[in-house]
């Protein structure tokens, strides 16, 4: 079987890859990939995917079985997935990847949860993970609703938006230090590289 082309997160371009290289830097847009991170990336994403399939086909009655063979390979490729996605964000991600990561994380840290197979404090995390990205793409769109707003009926609309997003950065801030937290509770050997750290609040005027 042929193997897929390898592209560039940030620009899709078909690389070349060397053998026996983990780092390498796209000839096109230039952006510097860690390949350990990006290989697990790949397997972990393809993992949580064949797992979800068969979660998906398998009757609701029957979940949490420990005699469904089904479940019990389901399991093991989220198994899988997590453990790939784990070492990928030992790096840096592309913003989607970045993004997509965490959903998958949380996604499988609750079925894990409900399954006894990792602490309330590790599914908080993720879960806490995926909040503040919720909360951030919302301010985000916030913005482009105040941008595009106009006359007497947008500038009443304004001005709830803007009071929406004050009430998102409390929110963010409060977050922030909840992140502290459950750093130190779970001491990460290496915390993972999963929250946006480039993401910056910009107020518009209004």
């Amino acid at each position: 079987m042929t193997e897929p082309p390898f592209l560039c997160p940030y620009c899709d371009q078909v690389l070349q890859l060397p053998d026996n290289v983990w780092y390498y830097t796209c000839d096109t847009c230039h952006n510097r990939l860690d390949l350990k991170s990006q290989f697990a990336y790949l397997r972990g994403l393809d993992a949580f995917k064949e797992g979800q399939d068969m979660m998906e086909n398998i009757n609701p009655k029957k979940l949490r079985h420990r005699n469904n063979p089904q479940e019990n390979a389901a399991m093991s490729l989220f198994m899988e997935a997590y453990s790939s996605m784990q070492v990928a964000f030992l790096a840096e991600l592309e913003e989607n990847q970045r993004s997509l990561g965490v959903e998958m994380m949380t996604s499988m840290a609750q079925e894990f949860m409900k399954r006894g197979m990792i602490s309330q404090t590790e599914l908080m995390y993720w879960n806490t993970l995926m909040i503040e990205q919720t909360a951030q793409n919302e301010f985000d769109q916030l913005n482009q609703k105040i941008a595009n707003a106009k006359g007497f009926w947008g500038k009443i609309k304004k001005y709830r938006w803007t009071g929406r997003q004050n009430k998102i950065l409390k929110t963010i801030t409060d977050l922030d230090r909840k992140f502290s937290i459950l750093e130190r509770q779970i001491e990460f050997t290496d915390p993972p590289r999963a929250r946006n750290r480039k993401w910056k609040p910009t107020v518009l005027e209004s």
